[in-house]
């Protein structure tokens, strides 16, 4: 068999014996296949154009270009637009009770209006009630959250409604109410605050009086602080902002506290492709849950759903909900000494302490980390582990005491987490 250049229009081929004599190719000529598809254009296409487009091979390329373009429009008008899926967000979730998160927020807007509550967020909730509400809650604690200007705002109590809560007596000096106030913080945290300094409590707990050097709080002041500080967490994410574990408190309005808008972290299976992130985020919290000052923060509710994210905190989650979280000398108050028959006795959520012969409790006997370690560490990693990973270590390695595992983790946190 031979090679050889054929004239233009025909397909460069390999002669077939049989037709040497013929000087054809195995393929024919592609002149006589163009001529019979130019016959078939003119029939089938008609004008000139269309002939050119449908026969020639940049025609052709030209004819598939367009029809991708028709089809990527046609799929681009079927699928929502960014303006959709934004609507979507606005759209309260289903299932809750809208009547009664307006009902919550009429009523507070009411008492503002009457001059009964104050706070530095009631004119922004109140201003025309115009609220877009995508979320309520109604348990253990009432929650409203509310989209305000394309923002998310999260109201907060552990009631609905302001008349549901106690009022300090009005025979009160300035002085006493606050000494009473001090009073009410040191029960909660156990910090041992003292009285010459309430003046600087008072302006942490009720940021305005930094704005009115001087002027006495109204009665509408004192009645809206004193139903905040029945709220352990309100009390703990207002005064113990440094643990930086908890999310900011943006305001008040009477009863109801506003924090700021955290993603919900929910375990799901996917996840598992990002759990050496995750175990990060874990340690950043367990960290900072050890190194509070000299009293370190016990966490009795260990729960990935009780973790939120935001930029403003790498490498570390924040506690969505901060009722379970208590001082150590707080929570000792609460454990020791407590009636008991058996170590079921002596345990608030995941905080746990053993009955002793005295028929009283014991302060906490496990920690955080293998409370941490047992919710959330082995939820992730199952029976995986590596000795490479001393995160992994300070919880498998059960063999050596919690002491020595809490000692070696710190020393990790100082060369891998040194930032949070």
């Amino acid at each position: 068999m031979e090679i050889i250049p054929l004239h233009y229009g025909a397909q460069v081929g390999i002669y077939d014996e049989d037709h040497e004599a013929q000087g054809r190719t195995a393929t024919d000529y592609a002149g006589q296949d163009y001529d019979e598809c130019y016959d078939r254009c003119e029939q089938e296409c008609g004008e000139e154009a269309w002939r050119i487009a449908c026969c020639s091979r940049v025609g052709k390329i030209a004819i598939l270009v367009m029809s991708i373009i028709v089809l990527y429009l046609i799929i681009s008008a079927l699928t929502p637009s960014e303006s959709t899926h934004k609507t979507d967000l606005n759209e309260p979730r289903p299932g809750i009770n809208l009547t009664r998160a307006n009902q919550v927020l009429t009523g507070l807007c009411d008492a503002y209006e009457r001059g009964d509550v104050s706070g530095d967020s009631c004119n922004r909730l109140c201003y025309d009630r115009n609220w877009l509400v995508t979320d309520f809650y109604e348990g253990h604690k009432t929650v409203v959250i509310v989209k305000d200007g394309g923002q998310i705002a999260v109201y907060k109590s552990t009631k609905p409604f302001m008349d549901q809560f106690d009022e300090p007596k009005d025979h009160l000096t300035d002085a006493e109410f606050s000494d009473r106030v001090v009073d009410m913080v040191n029960d909660e945290l156990r910090l041992g605050w003292p009285k010459h300094y309430r003046r600087h409590l008072m302006e942490t707990v009720w940021p305005t009086l930094l704005r009115t050097k001087g002027e006495a709080m109204s009665k509408a002041d004192r009645r809206s602080l004193w139903a905040l500080l029945k709220q352990p967490e309100f009390i703990l994410f207002r005064v113990l902002p440094l643990t930086r574990v908890t999310p900011k408190l943006i305001g008040t309005c009477g009863h109801m506290y506003q924090t700021e808008s955290l993603v919900a972290f929910k375990m799901k299976g996917y996840y598992t492709n990002l759990k050496a992130k995750i175990l990060v985020h874990v340690m950043g919290t367990l960290k900072l849950l050890y190194e509070f000052l000299d009293e370190p923060l016990q966490w009795c509710d260990v729960r990935f759903d009780n973790l939120g994210l935001s930029a403003d905190y790498p490498k570390r989650f924040a506690l969505m909900d901060g009722d379970m979280v208590y001082t150590k000398s707080k929570l000792d108050s609460l454990l020791k000494g407590r009636p008991c028959e058996s170590d079921n006795d002596c345990k608030i959520g995941d905080c746990e302490a053993r009955c002793t012969s005295n028929m009283v409790c014991s302060s906490r006997s496990n920690g955080n980390l293998e409370v941490f370690c047992d919710k959330l560490v082995n939820k992730l990693f199952a029976n995986q582990w590596s000795k490479n990973n001393k995160y992994l270590v300070a919880c498998r390695d059960t063999g050596r005491n919690i002491t020595t595992r809490l000692n070696e983790l710190r020393l990790t946190w100082s060369w891998n987490l040194p930032d949070v």
